[in-house]
């Protein structure tokens, strides 16, 4: 879903929203929406093209939750490196409200991998690509060792969060709640269905991609 030439439509007091230029790239996903800025700007007399995204969420966050969320997805780009986006999380007001955004680089998606109805597409795709195959081994291996060792499950529920880029390169473009405890929701005494439903999903999706490989 795209808007040519649109304002973000939350206020945010940290970055003017109402003189930023933005088009909605994406209003699909669970947490946010997703607003791409592109541009140039004049820097000691010269140009400079930007190029980056906006994620708005769609609940406030606090300072702690902020916190939280800026060092997992930290662990999970050390653990991955360039399949992981660099991230900036800004503590912001949003309509008044203390919360943040997250601004990363614009990743030009190309093809969904984790989408299993995308498998027919994806066989062939992967058998003639060794270096996004290649990404794609790294990223289960990870996520597989930090389930078992953790049951720490990498979230997979939004289908847009596993990619190719139009250059063929793998990235993992989820920003917020990168992460489900599979341990704290076996551990609650009313475990919550929608995160049971999300982590089970999750795993379903790496058994997807792994087989992908086979």
């Amino acid at each position: 879903m795209s808007r040519e030439s649109d304002r973000i439509d939350a206020r945010i007091d940290a970055l003017r929203t109402d003189r930023l230029p933005a088009t909605l790239v994406s209003s699909d996903g669970y947490h946010c929406e997703v607003w791409r800025c592109a541009g140039s700007v004049r820097r000691d007399g010269q140009r400079e093209t930007r190029d980056f995204v906006i994620k708005v969420p769609r609940v406030p966050f606090t300072a702690a939750e902020v916190r939280v969320m800026r060092r997992e997805h930290r662990r999970l780009r050390d653990a991955l490196g360039d399949i992981v986006p660099e991230t900036l999380y800004v503590i912001a007001h949003i309509d008044g409200v203390e919360s943040v955004v997250a601004l990363a680089p614009t990743i030009s998606r190309w093809f969904d991998i984790a989408n299993p109805a995308n498998e027919a597409e994806a066989r062939p795709l992967l058998e003639r690509m060794p270096r996004a195959r290649a990404a794609l081994c790294r990223f289960i291996e990870v996520a597989e060792a930090w389930y078992q060792s953790e049951e720490r499950v990498i979230d997979l529920y939004g289908l847009e969060n596993l990619v190719l880029d139009r250059n063929r390169h793998l990235h993992y473009i989820d920003s917020f709640g990168v992460f489900f405890h599979a341990d704290v929701l076996n551990a609650l005494p009313d475990p919550d269905p929608g995160l049971a439903e999300r982590i089970e999903l999750s795993r379903r999706r790496l058994e997807y991609l792994r087989d992908l490989l086979v």
